[in-house]
């Protein structure tokens, strides 16, 4: 047998148009028809079709017996493994109920007809097509409705069929319930009402995709957290209407959390926008250990609430693996406000980019930081410290301020190695990497240049202050211990912008050289290359340098290890 759906479309093909719709939107149409019968008193057939669901809320039950009560006759198509069947709620709507063996294409088939004789309406949604072995074809959803008493009849007959078949014994008392509320026509001002309801909805779903889409668009296009964040308050913000919208994602690695805000009426007074960062902590806080949404509204807050604490708000949490890493909210300055299905699925469905978002975000530093970063010793590689050298260069020469380069090299490597073995030889390397980080300041930067050797630029330092700390350095590794090894010494090298060069080619290469006169006079000193400048010159510095190698705009934002 044909699902109604099937046999609606085919039958009356030119006055139907499916629409595709999703799932939640489609529940909330079955709201708006149900609610003609409860707001109007419309004492008329209601006939229902419910998807399987094994488990059902009382909340969902008490819906069900007022459509029962409120109607003249009530008949609901179930599937016997459905939670309604087992629920006492519905006892005194037991007689009203069918249950129907799953008749082909009936299992993925929802839908509602009102009938009486000023109003009829019929609404059939399916979220899928199948085969003849089961195996389903289509997942997207789709919905026809109409008013007209002529397809509702149509619809009717269908489904006296099909209770014939189905469910004999119980023919009679539908075919009389079909006689008695015969449609006959329907009433403009309750069809104007629900039609009006129907645009509306479609219109904020369609405004929901496009939300949706733009938010999918920033994270494709961008990998800046930041911006990606932002774009998904404000987008959840004007696509929902409400007050203010909110993202916290926690930290990783001792980091402090991420939080961005919309606010639909402007800028906040730091009030407001204090409450709303206590409430995305606490909220994160709490959800963690449930991992699932929250939800407060009219029909879900309790009496002993202060008008405040009522405010309808949803809070859904960011879930990456089965593992919270931050809440997405939205909150309500409407007290009437009631959150639908299809709004917390908007919710859910941002979260879910989101949190996919960040974790694409999280590994792309941890590459980047990889491609940038020293395995062993945790202070920049070569690559990243001339992309450096070459920034602190450009801006030390619009800044005109001097920029010092130290070269250094563990003293006696090899001996270390052949005596203690390589993985005491490693030990010293990060040991002398773990002196740097100490010692230098947050703006300075650390590398390893290769092998043993390590460089350490000092933006804003000239030759005087860059001894100071070259010798601080010095002593550190003299008179520390190395556990396993013993005492270490290092020789540097020193040399200073524009003193020394004017050039990153030409510091390198001072600091260097410099390096290798301390190694020729007897190692574990610090030597710099001769000047026969005294003092430096706004001369000295010149004209901004030309970048031979990358351009300023292709050099990647790098934060110090050190």
């Amino acid at each position: 047998m044909l699902s109604l759906y099937q046999a609606i479309v085919s039958q009356h093909s030119r006055q139907l148009t499916p629409v595709r719709c999703a799932d939640q939107t489609i529940a909330q149409l079955h709201r708006y028809f149900e609610d003609v019968v409860l707001e109007n008193n419309l004492a008329a057939l209601v006939v229902e079709s419910l998807p399987m669901q094994e488990e059902r809320s009382p909340r969902s039950a008490e819906h069900v017996l007022k459509v029962v009560r409120a109607a003249r006759h009530a008949f609901f198509f179930l599937s016997p493994d459905d939670a309604y069947n087992g629920m006492p709620l519905l006892d005194e709507a037991r007689e009203a109920m069918l249950l129907s063996r799953a008749a082909q294409g009936g299992n993925n088939e929802h839908f509602v007809i009102i009938a009486d004789a000023r109003f009829s309406a019929l609404l059939v949604s399916v979220s899928g097509t199948t085969t003849d072995d089961g195996a389903e074809t289509n997942t997207e959803s789709e919905v026809i409705w109409t008013f007209e008493p002529d397809i509702v009849y149509s619809a009717l007959e269908y489904l006296m069929a099909r209770v014939t078949a189905e469910r004999f014994e119980q023919t009679e008392a539908f075919a009389q319930a079909v006689r008695t509320c015969m449609p006959k026509a329907t009433s403009l001002q309750l069809t104007v009402s629900v039609t009006t309801k129907l645009a509306r909805l479609l219109q904020e779903q369609a405004a929901r995709e496009v939300a949706i889409n733009r938010i999918a668009s920033a994270i494709r296009s961008s990998l800046s957290l930041p911006s990606v964040l932002q774009t998904t308050v404000d987008e959840v913000g004007h696509a929902l209407g409400v007050q203010l919208s909110g993202l916290h994602i926690e930290g990783e690695n001792d980091q402090p959390p991420v939080m961005k805000c919309y606010f639909r009426d402007g800028d906040p007074t730091e009030e407001e926008r204090e409450a709303l960062v206590n409430d995305l902590y606490a909220y994160h806080t709490q959800l963690a250990r449930r991992l699932k949404h929250y939800v407060l509204d009219e029909q879900r807050g309790t009496s002993a609430q202060t008008e405040d604490e009522t405010r309808p708000l949803a809070v859904v949490p960011l879930l990456y693996q089965a593992r919270s890493m931050g809440v997405l909210l939205v909150c309500s300055d409407d007290p009437h406000r009631i959150w639908q299905e299809n709004e917390l699925l908007l919710l859910r469905t941002v979260a879910d980019q989101v949190a996919v978002a960040v974790n694409h975000a999280r590994l792309f530093t941890q590459m980047q930081q990889l491609a940038l970063t020293d395995g062993l010793t945790g202070c920049v590689n070569r690559r990243s410290f001339e992309m450096q050298l070459e920034r602190d260069l450009r801006l030390a020469t619009r800044m005109r301020q001097p920029v010092s380069l130290i070269m250094l090299d563990i003293d006696h490597f090899k001996r270390v190695n052949d005596t203690y073995g390589h993985d005491a030889g490693d030990a010293a390397l990060r040991f002398l990497a773990d002196v740097l980080r100490d010692e230098l300041r947050g703006v300075d930067t650390a590398a390893r240049y290769g092998g043993e050797e390590f460089a350490v630029i000092l933006p804003q330092a000239g030759l005087e202050g860059a001894l100071i700390v070259a010798e601080r350095l010095r002593s550190r590794l003299e008179t520390t211990e190395v556990p396993g090894i013993g005492h270490i010494t290092a020789s540097f090298g020193l040399a200073t912008f524009p003193l020394h060069a004017n050039s990153r080619d030409q510091l390198v290469g001072s600091a260097d050289r410099a390096l290798y006169e301390s190694k020729r006079a007897g190692r574990n000193r610090i030597c710099t290359p001769p000047s026969e400048q005294t003092e430096v010159s706004d001369e000295m510095y010149g004209t901004p340098m030309e970048i031979t190698t990358q351009t300023e705009a292709d050099l990647p934002i790098h934060t110090s290890a050190v």
